[in-house]
């Protein structure tokens, strides 16, 4: 006996299959939790300081002049998400030199706590800077030359701020501890930096002297003068 057709009201849509209702589902859910330019799949998007070490890495491996694709490539994520997460190149260069001009800091933190006497003192700034900068020249070359569209003189100052000021406050301390007039010490932050800025770059280009040549070049112009005065 044949069954009964299933009957339903007038001008509604024809009933769907179970199967195929949870299917379609599914299909809108995924849908609606893709965003544009996530990658395929259900892997969890990386954070910014997950993409920034991503960055860093392909730095490192494929040098300074990496492509914004390569590093995408590198944090296993689209472009669209790179830039939305971190932002355009000048942007990954500006966190980029923060997070190396940090890492400076706290090397030549933990250098000059070492020693109280004073030459031996700056000569251990001088050689945590430039170790620092040895040990991850990639990313130095990167952050140093800028992005596309930065203003290269605030940029540059703005790393110099990063590291000048902290060294300023202290020398201001020590000059006014020994008596001695605090206002230089503004200046000479801003020299020593750009002194061991300009002679690294120039070290990394030719690269004609060893490191440790280089440190105590730096260390006896900073602490002797162009007179060769031993005088502190």
């Amino acid at each position: 006996m044949p069954k009964a057709p299933i009957s339903r009201a007038k001008g509604s849509p024809p009933a769907v299959p179970q199967a195929l209702a949870t299917d379609r589902a599914s299909e809108s859910a995924t849908r609606v939790s893709r965003r544009p330019g996530r990658p395929t799949g259900r892997k969890v998007l990386a954070d910014r300081q997950q993409l920034l070490a991503a960055a860093e890495r392909a730095i490192r491996s494929a040098g300074p002049d990496v492509t914004m694709e390569a590093i995408a490539a590198a944090a296993t994520v689209t472009k669209p998400i790179l830039y939305r997460t971190v932002g355009d190149r000048d942007a990954l260069v500006s966190a980029l030199a923060e997070i190396f001009v940090d890492r400076i800091n706290e090397a030549a933190t933990a250098a000059a706590a070492r020693t109280r006497l004073p030459r031996t003192r700056l000569r251990s700034l001088v050689s945590a800077y430039i170790s620092v900068v040895d040990a991850n020249r990639n990313l130095y070359l990167f952050v140093t030359a800028g992005g596309t569209g930065l203003d290269r003189v605030s940029q540059v100052l703005l790393l110099a701020d990063r590291s000048a000021l902290p060294l300023a406050r202290q020398l201001a301390a020590q000059r006014t501890a020994a008596g001695r007039d605090p206002a230089v010490a503004m200046s000479w932050a801003f020299g020593f930096i750009g002194a061991l800025h300009f002679a690294t770059l120039a070290w990394l280009r030719d690269e004609q002297l060893s490191a440790e040549q280089l440190v105590e070049h730096i260390t006896e112009l900073l602490w002797c003068g162009f007179g060769g005065n031993p005088t502190p």
